[in-house]
């Protein structure tokens, strides 16, 4: 997904926050995909498990019509005089059906859009979260003073958004407020105005800080107000 992103309109809205109140807001997007390394490797074994058996319930066992291209390659005489193969050589032709399935769905689906379709849902949402909890003490949301951070993450090809706040938000802001700017974001990314969903989430998270967490004499700009592409 490629959705136009405004820098500037966004670092204004996130400035714009802050100077009502003490907290302090980052956005963070992660424009491609996460990896998946699981993905292609679970289907290609699987696929490679049971390729040769849906052959065989079909009555094409893989020894049969791999039998002349082994021997071109091994050098082997084929069928022999019985009509039959050597066991081994029949073991040894599964074993190569399966190497040959492994390898062409694992780069079908490595290679290509298919291996974040076929990660489950749960998956891609745990590791869009822990992406975020990971860029979360990158940032060090964690290290303001009054533990005031707060980030709003996408994840933009997973269509995830999350809202992580500090110890020191999460005692006041209720709950439903996160909930509300996730909700936000995802509204505007399926719109396709990314730009949009980041202010309006930027103003949401700022107006609950603003009744919470007012600035006082010294307000200090503690992280930097820019949006931050991963």
């Amino acid at each position: 997904m490629t959705l136009k992103i405004d820098h500037a309109r966004i670092n204004a809205a996130i400035s714009k926050a802050e100077e009502k109140t003490s907290g302090e807001i980052t956005c963070v997007i992660k424009s491609k995909a996460l990896d998946y390394g699981e993905t292609p490797l679970g289907w290609a074994a699987v696929a490679a498990f049971i390729a040769p058996l849906l052959l065989a319930t079909f009555g094409t066992l893989p020894h049969e019509w791999l039998e002349p291209l082994l021997t071109r390659i091994f050098g082997w005489n084929g069928l022999g005089v019985s009509g039959d193969f050597a066991d081994w050589e029949v073991l040894i032709s599964y074993g190569f059906l399966q190497v040959i399935v492994f390898a062409v769905i694992y780069s079908l689906i490595r290679f290509t859009g298919l291996k974040l379709i076929l990660t489950p849902k749960a998956t891609r949402n745990r590791k869009a979260h822990q992406k975020a909890m990971e860029q979360f003490y990158a940032r060090g949301l964690h290290l303001t003073q009054a533990q005031t951070g707060v980030m709003i993450f996408c994840a933009l090809e997973e269509h995830f958004v999350d809202v992580i706040a500090d110890a020191g938000i999460y005692a006041k802001v209720d709950k439903t407020l996160w909930n509300e700017t996730v909700a936000t974001l995802l509204k505007h990314v399926k719109d396709g105005d990314l730009t949009g969903g980041f202010e309006a989430a930027v103003e949401k998270c700022g107006t609950a800080l603003a009744a919470h967490f007012p600035p006082g004499e010294d307000n200090p700009n503690e992280l930097p107000d820019v949006l931050i592409e991963i």
